[in-house]
């Protein structure tokens, strides 16, 4: 097989391409459920790759993997979880006070479904049944600055997902859930538009600040890998329709 200049370039292209496209940045996600008579459900979900130097090109552990770890990796692993979750989150109640919940470990595939097919990637679930104590009338979370990945803030009270999710980066802290009425207690901030962005462009200078490809302040941004992606994707679809014509 012969290999033209144009060929070797869109190989080069999705050699870079492909890998960042190929799994999602890992969360970390904290999941509460309130009933009526004060029985409390705490979930913390962890990807397995959040242990990696870099979970971003770290593969998943898939269920076929799964399937061939020895006990003793599984029960480090769990361990890990346990350890990690201590650096990433804290649980806050109010009248304030942080709480340390005691999670019980399993293996599960994603949002606590149970694993089923071998491609499946494999989370660790931690789960924590309990009562609230007397007197508590808030309910939050802290994204801890010693973590690196962003953290999910979910809610179900009464058998009802709270519409409110939040996604937190370290350092950030979530609104207060209110225990009695099961609402936020502060406002959602308002949606991002076309007028908003154009308000803060003009409030950090203009476009000289920002980054003319991607939208982004020149600190850096998503958008530019997915153009790059895209462009890879229709240069390879471009050149196989050339190839087919030939």
């Amino acid at each position: 097989m012969k290999f033209n200049s144009s060929s070797l370039s869109l190989f080069a292209l999705l050699a870079l391409v492909l890998p960042s496209m190929a799994h999602p940045l890992p969360d970390v996600a904290v999941r509460a459920n309130f009933e009526q008579n004060g029985d409390w459900m705490l979930q913390v979900e962890i990807d397995p790759r959040s242990f990696e130097p870099d979970p971003n090109v770290a593969p998943y552990l898939t269920n076929a993997d799964f399937g061939v770890t020895p006990a003793e990796q599984q029960e480090k692993l769990k361990t890990m979880a346990r350890e990690y979750v201590q650096r990433v989150v804290a649980v806050v109640l109010d009248p304030v006070a942080e709480v340390k919940p005691e999670l019980t470990w399993e293996f599960t595939a994603a949002e606590n479904a149970p694993l089923k097919l071998p491609e499946d990637p494999v989370m660790l679930t931690g789960t924590w049944r309990t009562k609230l104590p007397a007197g508590s009338t808030g309910y939050s979370i802290k994204a801890l600055p010693t973590g690196t990945l962003s953290v999910l803030y979910h809610n179900t009270a009464l058998g009802k997902k709270v519409e409110r999710y939040q996604i937190l980066f370290p350092g950030e802290t979530s609104y207060v859930l209110d225990l009695k009425t099961f609402t936020p207690r502060s406002k959602a901030p308002p949606p991002i538009t076309a007028e908003s962005l154009q308000a803060a462009d003009a409030a950090i200078g203009g476009p000289d600040d920002m980054c003319a490809l991607c939208g982004t302040s020149s600190g850096g941004g998503y958008m530019l890998p997915t153009i790059i992606a895209v462009a890879g994707i229709v240069v390879l679809v471009t050149w196989l329709r050339r190839k087919r014509a030939a």
